[in-house]
């Protein structure tokens, strides 16, 4: 069982590493972008950016799980001919929607920048249709190589994609931006679709480098009647489309926040276009941009989750299941609490260092929608880590009515607190905490319950909770002090590097991984000599847990 939970480990690193350089190239990408283009540029990327992520969830969200999942199941038992039909028809399946994605997206952009309030934004619109097709098939190899726990595919690809939107977009974007923001808009989103072309001749590449070794293991496995691409569609949508609706609910509540802020901004509260522009801005581009980087690793963590908790399920391991479940849910804590503690205390430095350009009142407004905002991320954490889990266990269907029910209250939440002047944009950044805090919990309760988890408090709660506000507290206090030299950048940089180090340290301090736990973290087993010097004082928990 070690081995395995090891493996998902392993799989969740190469791409929660992948994941933070995919973010750090793509806060090089949309930073400068903003800088340039301005808040009123960026509004057109905003519009249309949720309709974009809201037709490529029906690729890149349910199926790939289902591929993972299907191929993972029959790599356990060693059917790798039928891991092979699942791609092949999963492939099939993915050409065809892209196609219809790329064509409704296309042929739709009038209607839909008309309905944003923003005309020029058809543009943006028809610029990121092609994506949509190059992005579905990439998602059928991205889907094969994880079920056959290879996720350096899928790792290499998204840098790739990162550099190429980087390059090709921003300086696009910088071209264009002489004839008007709705162009450099459109530039940077070509950017976009050029560089999901380049990622997915990438991943196409890295496929036929393994396939020999693919091809070796499909002719060593038993021959059987095959099952027909009509069966194994099947099963697919049976699987993807749950997933789907509940990942197309967190891409709807971006189109809520783009049908309603402006509108109620300007039509209920009587705002001028501009102001509202800026202000939906800076809180889809300037606060969502950071608040969302931490859902890389968590998100990371889900991709490895499903496989690992599938195979387990399989071999009707119960302890494995329970085991990595455990360890999912504990590591999305021990990366989402300090992160959103460490976004709430620095919200204004680190808006500050990233956004020169932004002017005092709008830092002002950025810096308290992040408050808000960071907050989101602890249970966008939970809502991730657990839906990788549930889906593994095959209850896909679970995490989507709860982040439905998740979605109506921030509907709900959105309209009646943005329609109170006092509170108003502050409104739309609330809604969305209300929304994965409901979800987030009524996930975890449900695993906890369904894979009779035991969930110590103190244990996977309390100790990460214990060192982020730790950490906080003297991230504070650093930044004041560091901000005493008259450098800012210095102190910012300086306070976050401190504050590294101190989690670290208290991390360790608590022992917030247990003496198994460390052995399935790549370089655990050194670390569990140096801080279990005399070996598990617990015994063999493992063999506890799998008897349990």
């Amino acid at each position: 069982m070690e081995k395995k939970q090891s493996s998902f480990v392993q799989g969740a690193a190469v791409l929660g590493i992948a994941g933070l350089i995919v973010k750090v190239i793509g806060a090089l990408f949309r930073v400068p972008l903003a800088n340039q283009v301005g808040p009123e540029g960026m509004s057109y990327y905003e519009v249309a950016y949720p309709y974009y992520s809201g037709l490529l969830v029906i690729a890149s969200a349910g199926l790939p799980t289902a591929i993972s999942k299907m191929v993972s199941e029959r790599v356990t038992v060693r059917d790798y001919r039928g891991a092979r039909e699942v791609f092949t028809t999963a492939r099939t399946l993915l050409c065809v929607i892209g196609l219809i994605l790329a064509l409704v997206m296309f042929f739709l952009a009038k209607p839909l920048a008309t309905s944003s309030g923003l005309d020029a934004a058809y543009l943006s619109f028809q610029a990121f249709a092609p994506a949509l097709l190059f992005v579905s098939i990439m998602c059928a190899y991205r889907g094969y190589l994880q079920g056959m726990q290879q996720m350096a595919g899928t790792a290499v690809s998204q840098i790739v994609e990162q550099l190429g939107k980087l390059v090709i977009g921003l300086a696009l974007a910088v071209k264009l931006l002489p004839k008007g923001p709705e162009y450099a808009a459109m530039g940077a989103i070509i950017g976009v679709t050029a560089s999901e072309f380049i990622a997915l001749v990438v991943i196409w590449l890295m496929y036929r480098m393994k396939k020999r070794s693919f091809d070796a293991k499909l002719r060593k496995s038993p021959k059987v009647q095959p099952r027909g691409f009509g069966r194994i569609a099947k099963n697919l949508l049976k699987i993807a489309i749950p997933v789907t609706i509940g990942a197309s609910i967190s891409s709807l509540a971006g189109i809520v926040d783009v049908a309603f802020i402006i509108n109620i901004l300007t039509e209920n509260l009587g705002y001028e276009t501009s102001t509202a522009q800026t202000a939906f801005s800076l809180l889809r581009t300037n606060v969502a941009t950071l608040t969302n980087m931490p859902g890389v690793l968590t998100m990371a963590l889900a991709m490895s989750l499903v496989p690992a908790i599938s195979a387990a399920v399989t071999r009707r391991d119960k302890g494995a299941v329970r085991g990595v479940s455990r360890m999912g849910l504990k590591l999305a804590l021990i990366i989402g609490l300090p992160c959103a503690i460490g976004l709430f205390v620095l919200a204004a430095p680190i808006l500050s260092l990233l956004y020169p350009n932004l002017t005092e009142a709008e830092l002002s407004l950025a810096a308290d929608l992040m408050h808000t905002s960071s907050i989101g991320v602890i249970f966008l954490s939970m809502v991730q880590t657990m839906t990788g889990v549930l889906q593994g266990m095959g209850k896909q269907n679970v995490p989507v009515f709860n982040l439905f029910i998740g979605f109506l209250l921030k509907v709900v939440t959105l309209i009646v607190l943005m329609n109170i002047p006092s509170v108003n944009i502050q409104g739309a950044a609330v809604s969305t905490v209300v929304c994965y805090a409901f979800a987030g919990i009524a996930d975890t309760i449900y695993a906890a319950r369904r894979a009779r988890l035991k969930l110590p408090l103190l244990d996977v709660f309390g100790k990460p909770l214990l060192a982020s506000l730790a950490m906080g507290v003297t991230v504070h206090f650093a930044h004041a002090a560091l901000l005493k030299s008259g450098h800012e950048t210095v102190a910012t940089l300086g306070a976050v590097c401190i504050g590294v180090g101190i989690y670290a340290a208290l991390a360790c301090l608590f022992k917030v991984f247990s003496y198994d736990e460390l052995a399935l973290i790549p370089g655990g087993v050194k670390l569990r000599r140096l801080f279990y010097p005399k070996g598990n004082p617990d015994g063999n928990s493992q063999a506890k847990e799998q008897h349990s």
